[in-house]
C-alpha cells in the first residue's frame, strides 16, 4: 500500500477538540493583544551603566566609612577611576548599539587602554599583604557579577553575537577593577595578575552565558 503523498496529508482536515482549539486561540489572541514594553537599546545602554557606578559608588562608600580607602586615595587614583567609568560607558553602548562596528572597536580598545592604565598606574614595588592575592581576583569577579545579570537580561533583546556579548562583560567588569583601585595597594605584577584576570573572567564569563540563553529577539 503506497503511502499518502504530501499534497495529501497537508489537504486533510485534523480531527481536534473545538472546545480546545478556541481556548487556544483565545489565549494566543490575549497574548498578543497583551502590552509589551520595549526598551531602546540606548535606556539600557544608561541602565547598564548606572548599574555598575551605583555599584562601585556603593562600595566605594562602605570602604570609606570602614577606613579602607580615603579622598587622598580617590583623587590619586580618579585618573584611572574615571577611565574605568568611560569604558564602563562605551562598552556598554557598544554591546547593545545595532550594528556598530565601529563603536564595537572603540570599546574593545578604550578596554586595553583601561587595563593597561591599570598596570602601569601602580609602583612596581610588591608591598607584603596579611591576605592571599588570589582574594583580589575572588571579590573582583564576585563584584562583576552583579551588573553582570543586568548585562545578561540586555543582551537577550537581540540576536547573539560574541563580540556584543564580551563587550557587555567588559563594561560590568570594569565594576570590579574600580573596587580594586581603591581596596588593593599592591603593585603593577599583582595587578596584572590577579585584577585583570578577574575583569577577564567576568567578560568571558558574560560571553559564554549569553551564549546559551534563548534570545527574545533575533534582531541583528
Amino acid at each position: 500500500m503506497m503511502a499518502p503523498s504530501l499534497d495529501t496529508l497537508l489537504s486533510r482536515e485534523v480531527a481536534g477538540d473545538e472546545a480546545a482549539r478556541a481556548r487556544a486561540l483565545a489565549a494566543v489572541r490575549a497574548e498578543l493583544a497583551r502590552p509589551v514594553p520595549v526598551r531602546g537599546w540606548r535606556t539600557q545602554a544608561a541602565r547598564l551603566l548606572g548599574v555598575s557606578v551605583a555599584l562601585t559608588v556603593a562600595v566605594a562608600g562602605v570602604l570609606w566609612a570602614l577606613g579602607r580607602t580615603s579622598g587622598e586615595v580617590l583623587w590619586a587614583h580618579a585618573p584611572v577611576l574615571a577611565l574605568l567609568w568611560a569604558t564602563s560607558a562605551v562598552c556598554a553602548r557598544a554591546a547593545l548599539a545595532p550594528r556598530r562596528q565601529v563603536l564595537q572597536r572603540a570599546g574593545l580598545g578604550l578596554a586595553l587602554v583601561g587595563a593597561a592604565a591599570l598596570v602601569l598606574a601602580r609602583d612596581s614595588v610588591q608591598a607584603p599583604s596579611a591576605l592571599p592575592e588570589w582574594i583580589c581576583t575572588l571579590s573582583q569577579f564576585g563584584v562583576g557579577l552583579v551588573p553582570g545579570v543586568v548585562a545578561l537580561a540586555a543582551l537577550r533583546g537581540a540576536a547573539f553575537h560574541p563580540r556584543r556579548a564580551l563587550l557587555g562583560g567588559l563594561s560590568v567588569g570594569t565594576a570590579g577593577a574600580f573596587v580594586g583601585e581603591l581596596a588593593c595597594a599592591q603593585g603593577r605584577h599583582h595587578v596584572l595578575l590577579y585584577h585583570l584576570s578577574a575583569w577577564a573572567l567576568v567578560s568571558v564569563t558574560t560571553l559564554v552565558v549569553s551564549r546559551f540563553l534563548t534570545p527574545r529577539s533575533f534582531a541583528p
